[in-house]
């Protein structure tokens, strides 16, 4: 399975920018200063803080959501072991 990773921020790009020196992540980071793609993910607001709830989603190259893991607070964040986990997963699923 090819994988790309990217992340979505609706963070300020002023805060962002030192965020993004010190965590080296490797992987993009769109912004979505607008909060539309949040929003059609249905995750802006659902803890009532005006915030995007933290939230991994595995999206095949057709566009479909393969798994998802939407926070039920803002530190509920999947470890990196259950998102390698789900891919393993989805990738032994697929035909050869």
């Amino acid at each position: 399975m090819d994988a790309e990773i990217l992340a979505v921020s609706t963070d300020n790009m002023d805060r962002a920018e030192h965020a993004l020196e010190y965590l080296d992540l490797g992987f993009p980071i769109l912004f979505d200063l607008e909060i539309e793609v949040v929003e059609s993910y249905g995750v802006y607001n659902l803890l009532r803080d005006r915030l995007a709830t933290p939230s991994v989603f595995i999206i095949d190259k057709a566009g479909n959501i393969r798994w998802k893991y939407i926070g039920k607070r803002y530190t509920d964040r999947p470890t990196n072991g259950q998102i390698i986990a789900q891919l393993e997963a989805i990738q032994a699923s697929e035909p050869s």
